[in-house]
């Protein structure tokens, strides 16, 4: 399946960590022809420079010197490019570890910084629908753990077989507008008694029985 890969970055704020004065101008008059604000870092903050930002650049280079850089591409919620003009695995290394989701290559031109951007962009959105992905999963195993630790409580608990007590947990759930997942929960932290639960079918049967 095809996606689209964005094109306007208008109204967004770009931190620029120790580009040279070349390169950073460079950088700079691009990204104002793209409508992107920038501010720059060399280790001091000034009001001007305060986040928040939605994206940054920082020299591979010049940039390890700084200090409290990797709390200041850290604090950026988007996508982090490197600015690389040494191919030392020492300096690769370090920008490596920075989890960049693109790379500029020194000495800047005008050409290629859109492209750049376009693909840091997408990389950054497809490795944040992963991290979602993957925590709406750990949600769904952590929730299934305490099903499954539920019935087993339930089964030894009530002398119940397996299947009876998963169906008591879901005829629960229903009758108290749960989802079995959260009910269950409830009952590990024993927020609620194994026998509250023989309660509700009692309660619901009494109340079937009245209606006929």
């Amino acid at each position: 399946m095809n996606k689209s890969v964005r094109r306007s970055f208008r109204g967004h704020h770009a931190l620029i960590i120790s580009a040279g004065r070349k390169d950073g101008s460079v950088l700079k008059q691009q990204l104002t022809r793209f409508g992107v604000d920038s501010s720059h870092y060399d280790g001091d903050w000034t009001r001007d420079s305060r986040g928040p930002f939605d994206l940054v650049f920082f020299d591979a280079e010049a940039g390890r010197g700084v200090q409290g850089v990797e709390d200041a591409i850290a604090s950026v919620e988007g996508p982090v490019l490197a600015l690389v003009g040494s191919d030392t695995p020492s300096a690769l290394n370090w920008v490596v570890d920075r989890g960049i989701h693109g790379y500029l290559t020194k000495p800047l031109r005008g050409e290629g910084i859109l492209a750049g951007l376009m693909i840091a962009y997408h990389a950054f959105d497809e490795h944040r629908t992963k991290v979602k992905t993957i925590q709406h999963l750990e949600e769904k195993v952590r929730a299934r753990q305490f099903v499954c630790t539920a019935v087993i409580e339930l089964h030894y608990s009530l002398g119940l077989t397996v299947n009876e007590a998963f169906q008591l947990l879901r005829t629960s759930s229903m009758h108290r507008r749960l989802a079995v997942e959260t009910l269950s929960a409830m009952i590990v932290a024993r927020e609620i008694s194994t026998s509250a639960l023989i309660t509700d079918i009692q309660d619901r049967n009494n109340r079937v029985r009245k209606r006929c």
